[in-house]
């Protein structure tokens, strides 16, 4: 029998957690009921959503995916986003970045491939109409678009995530200044001609919903909630328990701990969610499929290193070893 929470429960509990100092699974459980909106995942039923490789394939069988991110000022972000995608069985990943992080991105990650972009003044990428047709031909091939990680907020940046959302026939992933852009221009959701998914932390949430962070911490789920309906898109609301809301499907994560609050992390859950998108798995399931990964990998970490030091690398080279014993399970 899996455990169900109200959007108003929830936020009790969420109060709960904070004036306790307790961890949100704790939490949660004074406030579970029956006929609540929101399914509380457990772990190693949302594993089993898995799927066994197929011996006869190729690495098209498992999907290509691009990533729009990085810049000269934030070159780690797209090589997080990759190695995290690789290191969770996609095929390809290719990733349209600055020709710093390009370079960068060739050391780190090996075995993605690069288109790299001239950049602005600032560090941001710009659209050179040298490339421009090779960006389309990269987003027209792609299984799954993330765009986001390290981005930046230039000119050249909206010009490619209008790009993107325009020709892309596959699942988009909007993360970080991919959020940030869209909510400066709330109408290019509705241009796009896939239901996007929408990682926001609560301050691009609050962005998002244009209502104050105090307001949108109060009554997470139900901002987040509304957000996906108006917009008719799978919203991953990321918190110490992160929401998913997809269609009429809704559920709580309350894996990981207080090692995830550290920048990279986010980085890191944005790879994952578009790798299993890239591998096909529908856009609730490729959501919760990162979310409750990052949770797992980020436990059996933090129980062989401190919290405290412990980096979004270091998750990425925990994956090997859960993924080994998630299919020891399939």
């Amino acid at each position: 029998m899996s455990n169900r929470i109200g959007l108003l429960e929830f936020s009790e509990a969420e109060k709960t957690a904070s004036e306790r100092d307790l961890h949100i699974s704790e939490a949660v459980k004074e406030y579970i009921s029956a006929d609540g909106e929101i399914e509380i995942s457990e772990p190693c039923k949302v594993i089993e959503l898995v799927r066994k490789r197929p011996e006869n394939s190729h690495k098209g069988t498992f999907g290509k995916l691009v990533i729009i991110g990085g810049s000269e000022r934030y070159r780690g972000a797209v090589q997080i986003s990759a190695l995290a995608a690789l290191r969770s069985g996609v095929g390809l990943v290719t990733a349209i970045t600055t020709e710093g992080a390009a370079q960068a991105l060739a050391v780190s990650a090996k075995e993605a491939t690069v288109i790299p972009l001239p950049h602005d003044a600032k560090g941001f990428m710009t659209l050179s109409d040298e490339l421009r047709d090779d960006v389309i031909e990269a987003i027209n091939s792609a299984s799954a678009v993330l765009i986001g990680p390290g981005l930046g907020k230039g000119a050249g940046c909206v010009e490619i995530l209008k790009l993107a959302l325009k020709n892309a026939s596959c699942p988009i992933i909007l993360d970080a200044d991919g959020i940030n852009l869209v909510s400066e221009r709330i109408e290019f959701l509705r241009k796009a001609r896939t239901e996007p998914i929408l990682t926001p932390h609560p301050a691009e949430l609050s962005r998002l919903c244009g209502r104050p962070l105090d307001e949108i911490l109060r009554d997470r789920a139900r901002f987040a909630k509304e957000l996906a309906e108006k917009y008719r898109c799978t919203v991953v609301s990321k918190s110490a328990g992160t929401l998913i809301f997809s269609g009429d499907e809704a559920c709580l994560s309350v894996s990981g701990n207080n090692a995830l609050a550290k920048g990279g992390s986010g980085d890191f859950l944005a790879g994952l969610i578009a790798s299993f998108a890239a591998q096909g798995y529908r856009s609730f399931d490729a959501a919760r499929l990162g979310v409750t990964v990052q949770g797992l990998v980020c436990e059996e970490i933090s129980e062989k290193m401190s919290r405290s030091a412990a980096l979004a690398s270091d998750l990425i080279g925990g994956l090997p070893m859960l993924f080994k014993k998630i299919e020891g399970r399939i």
